[in-house]
């Protein structure tokens, strides 16, 4: 419906609409996208950033971690083991010679991987999870470390280490342990825990060494890298509990779902959180299971994306008035003399031929079509001009006509005396004659219109062919084939009698021997077909490809036409042509001394 009345719209109205379509939609789409582009831009330039800050901070964690893992080997070496097993004897290194000598060496192994004040204290269990040594930290020795989760999947090798918290407080500390002004990271600690094997016998499990930091250390990682991003970084183990948060009060609380939908640094997502949008960066650490996000303010990141925004809304806004500007000129430059092309139809219309002025016609398309229409009022201003003149012409052959009415009366009443008098005198032919040619005459000028009955053109060929017949006594033989069923359709009369006159004269006339002639008629669909076959001397190839050529092209004139009267081929096809239309005719079959055989084609019309 819309489209319908779009084009019921006057031109000017579609070109300024069109122009709005045009450079409206490519404008806001053009506007949209590179709003797109700066905010994606923005979004991976940020991801990027982000991945690498990551990337640096899971380097140094991991090697932080690894470094507490290679302590954790101390365990591991020939004198720490055979203190160890002293120590299992004595079931209480408080109360062994070699105490000192344990402290001294775990003192060594601080100062060698740099850990002085890192390590808050080291507990040792036995292979029962009882504690038979600590420093700078109290256990409770009572405690029994094998309801611990972790406890189970060390002893039986399902796992070679563990790494818990971070905790403020757990069932095996004392309530007091940490000090009152601890605050923040510094209020959480962690614990790395290995299972430590006898070297002699590995199947034997000496027990197990436990070593406590702070969190504070992991944070010590993050400052760096934080002073230089406008987000956060957050730590989470792979249940979604937050390890670490700037803000101490999230730690232990469990991440939101979102975030943990992304869990690989190279991509990044959004999320929506408090009616803020964050962009979400994320990665996994190799020697812990911990995922490490980093979290930034989205609505902040584009802050400055707004005055782009704006500075594209005025850009479309300005080429888009530009366009309905340039749109308006040219539309008027264009209707305008569309305009004048109309209102001079209209003078037209209402009968003034005057045409459009010249000089005011512009050089192009439209000036063209103002220059054509000038020429075709000239061509009109002739038409009527000839049309005139065909009028007074057409009168003078009426006065004409109707005085040389009076020449066939005289003829019919002559034939009737002559008719009369041969019939008194008994010479029939001649009263026979004269019958026929009365009736012929009388069919020809007799008034009431172009058509007529098949019946009565038949009869009229049937008197033409009495007078004939008279003439060529036995050589002439017709077969006339006309069913009584087509008697009743209506068709142009004198359409026959001219193509049987020149099958007589033409075709039969000539030969030697007998001549027949089959006049036929039949009904094809909506068509009738009438034919006309002689055996009579026929045409060449040549001479039928001209009269076919003569019937197609109605600027062919009848060849050789007689001045006296007679009606040819030519004019009897034109005649049919111009009465039904171009789809009806004459068409022609001959062969050289055999045949020619005419073929008519009429509408069936009662």
């Amino acid at each position: 419906m819309r489209s319908i009345l779009f084009f019921r719209k006057s031109i000017q109205t579609k070109i300024l609409l069109s122009f709005i379509s045009v450079s409206l939609i490519p404008l806001a789409l053009l506007g949209w996208m590179s709003y797109k582009w700066y905010v994606d831009r923005v979004e991976n330039r940020t991801a990027e950033y982000n991945a690498e800050l990551i990337r640096t901070f899971t380097n140094d964690m991991d090697q932080f971690l690894q470094q507490i893992e290679l302590f954790s080997f101390t365990a591991y070496q020939d004198n720490f083991q055979a203190l160890w097993k002293d120590g299992l004897q004595a079931k209480s290194f408080g109360k062994i010679r070699n105490e000192l000598a344990m402290n001294e060496l775990f003192q060594r192994q601080e100062e060698f991987y740099n850990f002085r004040g890192i390590i808050r204290s080291v507990t040792l269990l036995d292979a029962d999870g009882l504690v038979f040594y600590e420093n700078k930290m109290t256990v409770k020795s009572e405690y029994q470390f094998e309801k611990e989760a972790w406890f189970s999947p060390l002893k039986n090798g399902i796992r070679s280490s563990y790494l818990i918290g971070p905790y403020q407080s757990q069932p095996w500390l004392p309530s007091d342990l940490l000090p009152s002004e601890a605050i923040g990271a510094d209020s959480y600690s962690l614990t790395y825990i290995r299972k430590v094997s006898d070297l002699e016998q590995t199947q034997t499990v000496l027990g197990y060494i436990l070593l406590h930091f702070s969190l504070k250390e992991v944070q010590k990682f993050l400052d760096p890298l934080m002073r230089d991003s406008s987000g956060k970084m957050i730590i989470a183990d792979r249940q979604g509990r937050i390890v670490y948060d700037p803000d101490s009060t999230q730690i232990g609380q469990s991440i939101s779902p979102e975030m943990r939908v992304n869990a690989d640094y190279r991509k990044y997502t959004v999320v929506r959180e408090d009616d803020r949008r964050y962009l979400v960066t994320s990665t996994s650490l190799s020697t812990v299971d911990w995922d490490i996000y980093s979290k930034n303010d989205l609505d902040e990141l584009l802050s400055d994306s707004k005055e782009m925004r704006n500075l594209t809304i005025l850009f479309v806004a300005g080429s888009f008035a530009l366009a309905l500007l340039s749109a308006h000129v040219l539309s008027v430059g264009l209707v305008t003399p569309i305009k004048r092309l109309k209102n001079g139809m209209l003078k037209v219309s209402q009968g003034y031929l005057g045409g459009m002025q010249a000089d005011k016609l512009p050089r192009d398309e439209i000036g063209e079509l103002g220059r054509y229409f000038n020429e075709m009022i000239a061509r009109i201003k002739y038409l009527i001009e000839q049309v005139y003149q065909a009028e007074l012409h057409e009168k003078e052959a009426k006065l004409n006509a109707l005085q040389a009415q009076i020449n066939p009366h005289f003829l019919y009443n002559t034939l009737e005396t002559i008719n009369s008098i041969a019939a008194v005198e008994g010479v029939s032919k001649v009263s026979d004659i004269a019958s026929a040619l009365s009736d012929m005459f009388r069919y020809s000028t007799k008034a009431g219109g172009m058509t007529v009955i098949v019946a009565e053109e038949i009869r009229h060929i049937r008197n033409y062919l009495e007078i004939v017949s008279i003439r060529f006594e036995d050589k002439l033989t017709v077969y006339l084939d006309i069913p009584e069923e087509l008697n009743r359709y209506r068709m142009i009369k004198l359409v026959l009698q001219p193509i049987v006159e020149n099958a007589v004269f033409h075709g039969i006339e000539t030969i030697r021997g007998k001549g027949e002639l089959h006049i036929s008629a039949r009904k094809e669909n909506d068509e009738l077909v009438f034919s006309i076959r002689d055996n009579g001397t026929g045409m060449t190839s040549e001479q039928l490809a001209l009269l076919r050529k003569g019937l197609a092209d109605p600027a062919v004139h009848e060849p050789n036409e007689p001045a006296e009267g007679k009606v040819g081929i030519k004019n009897v096809h034109d005649r049919i042509r111009f009465y039904y239309g171009d789809a009806y005719g004459i068409s022609l079959e001959s062969k050289p001394e055999e045949l020619t055989e005419v073929t008519i084609r009429i509408p069936a019309k009662s």
